[in-house]
């Protein structure tokens, strides 16, 4: 019932329901996005197959029969609802016994899927080949400036309005800077960042321009391609400003500790500064955060270490096409929205906003 499929042609199919049949931590290291994790076995289950296929392939089937057995029925339900609207697309590893045995199934039930051969490893593959060949060929508009200038909020208003851009550090699950995993809870690996990331510049292929936030080759644990941190390197680069009040404002409004855990996150990371920062700024910055006086803390840390680390956001340092106090979220998109506008039309490039 239906057969098999190409990376190519699974990921152009509308209604498409990637099924992921691997064990959890198989999953959590990387999948398609957007696919359901229903695991035929769990990663114990998948340990001890394993180790009796070595021994003995039939008896490791056997295994394998005995563990899906019981699951079947909750399996099935879950099928089920998907394809109510969607049509399934099963994968594992690398389209090897669990789809296949799966996939004849369902077959025997009648119930159509169509079936992934090269299982995930094809889909990273096809991911890799696809961001190695890829070329920027439009103008990128990137938003630099001081830690607190309110970059993100600023990208995440002008993506509101249609702008075609891509927010980086929301695909990483990280905010780019030594205490950007703070109060998030999602951990994102590189591979699931860079099929992300495909997926976006899929999606503006045809737009005129993009725009992005100034990052640095790495986001917390992930990294850019070359092509496009080159491309950000390169392209039309806005400074936003806002005075250090306001951007104490704003920092504490994101990342002010509301645990016990997130306290004790700052204060490993406090102490990780101490070579850039000396002990009497470490030592300093600890006992704000035992007082829990946050407003001087992330004063004293935007004065001592990002205000400095960040070079590339000072005049004189980088050619900035644009400055914009960013002190009012909404006034800085207008602002730089217009600008865009201005530029595109000066290039006689067509703007879709």
């Amino acid at each position: 019932m239906y057969g098999d499929l190409t990376v190519e042609e699974a990921i152009s199919l509308p209604t498409a329901a990637f099924i992921d049949l691997r064990s959890p931590s198989e999953y959590a290291r990387g999948s398609i996005p957007g696919a359901v994790n229903i695991p035929l076995f769990s990663d114990q289950e998948r340990h001890t197959i394993g180790l009796t296929y070595k021994e003995d392939r039939q008896a490791a089937h056997d295994t394998g029969l005995s563990f899906v057995a019981p699951k079947l029925p909750e399996i099935m339900e879950k099928i089920n609802r998907l394809r109510i609207h969607k049509t399934p697309v099963l994968y594992c590893w690398r389209g090897g016994l669990r789809s296949k045995n799966f996939y004849n199934f369902l077959a025997a039930r009648g119930i159509p899927a169509y079936r992934l051969p090269g299982g995930y490893k094809a889909y990273r593959r096809f991911v890799l080949d696809q961001l190695a060949a890829y070329r920027l060929q439009k103008p990128l508009f990137v938003l630099n400036g001081l830690t607190g200038t309110g970059k993100t909020e600023i990208l995440h208003l002008l993506l509101g309005r249609g702008c075609p851009g891509i927010d980086l550090e929301g695909l990483a699950c990280h905010r780019g800077s030594l205490f950007g995993h703070l109060g998030l809870q999602q951990t994102r690996g590189q591979r699931d960042f860079d099929a992300l990331l495909w997926n976006c510049l899929k999606k503006f292929e045809v737009a005129p321009y993009l725009l992005l936030e100034g990052e640095g080759r790495r986001i917390g644990p992930v990294y850019l391609p070359a092509f496009l941190f080159e491309a950000m390197q390169g392209g039309a680069h806005i400074l936003l400003t806002a005075s250090l009040d306001k951007r104490v404002e704003r920092l504490l409004q994101e990342y002010t500790p509301t645990t016990p855990e997130e306290k004790e996150q700052v204060g490993e990371a406090i102490q990780s500064l101490e070579k850039y920062l000396g002990r009497k700024n470490m030592t300093r910055l600890l006992s704000l955060l035992k007082e829990e006086n946050y407003a001087e803390l992330v004063s004293l840390l935007c004065r001592r270490y990002y205000d400095r680390l960040y070079s590339e956001s000072k005049p004189g340092q980088t050619d900035f096409v644009l400055t914009v106090d960013s002190s009012n979220s909404e006034k800085a998109a207008d602002e730089i929205q217009d600008f865009v506008r201005q530029r595109l039309a000066g290039a006689d490039i067509k703007s879709p906003v």
